[in-house]
């Protein structure tokens, strides 16, 4: 279980850093996030602001965060790999999504929410 935990936080260090780096690409100014640790695994919240001309970018981003399917052995085959020059953004933003076991995203104009769920 310990080594659950331990990969479970490190993937939440790896969600929240992907998440506030899109936002802030995307003009925003305000970022809030509550980290919860559940009985069961990670849960977190982040609300934030982007530059309406992003409107579209974020549509996508909340699709790459609530894929249809998650594949398990991408997050296990790729999840370590580093190195920015090798992915783009929405890969990375993709790799997320395969990531956590649950979200929901809402995108309105110029503002994001999202209840995201990583378990150990």
């Amino acid at each position: 279980m310990r080594k659950h935990m331990y990969r479970a936080r490190r993937r939440m260090n790896h969600v929240v850093s992907e998440l506030s780096h899109a936002l802030l690409l995307a003009g925003g100014s305000e970022i809030d996030m509550r980290l919860i640790r559940e009985e069961g695994g990670l849960r977190l919240y982040l609300e934030g602001n982007f530059d309406p001309e992003h409107q579209r970018g974020m549509e996508r981003v909340a699709r790459l965060l609530q894929p249809a399917v998650r594949d398990p052995a991408l997050v296990e085959t790729y999840g370590e790999l580093t190195g920015e020059d090798q992915y783009t953004d929405e890969n990375e933003l993709a790799l997320v999504g395969q990531m956590v076991d649950e979200s929901r995203v809402v995108v309105e104009t110029g503002r994001v929410r999202m209840n995201l769920f990583l378990a150990f």
